[in-house]
């Protein structure tokens, strides 16, 4: 089981393309993972959100989520990424 205090994160970016092809590494691998995706324009700040309180204007869809994926510690050595 993979936790917070056993895990180690091997990607943590914006670019849901990479994000699905280090999954789909990891799956042929048969490596244990972990995901997380965090909408930053969703975020609690003050009175409402970011998005509601400054709007989203001038801001890239795409980078509008953070990706991370994290596998267990032991199989952290394991990984051998392909290049972007």
């Amino acid at each position: 089981m993979i936790t917070h205090f056993n895990s180690k994160s091997v990607y943590l970016g914006a670019d849901l393309r990479r994000f699905n092809e280090i999954r789909d590494y990891l799956d042929q691998a048969h490596i244990r993972y972990k995901y997380k995706v965090k909408n930053r324009m969703g975020q609690w700040a003050g009175r409402g959100t970011i998005r509601s309180n400054t709007g989203s204007a001038g801001q890239p869809a795409a980078s509008a989520h953070e990706y991370e994926i994290l596998v267990h510690k032991d199989d952290f050595d394991k990984i051998r990424l392909p290049q972007a």
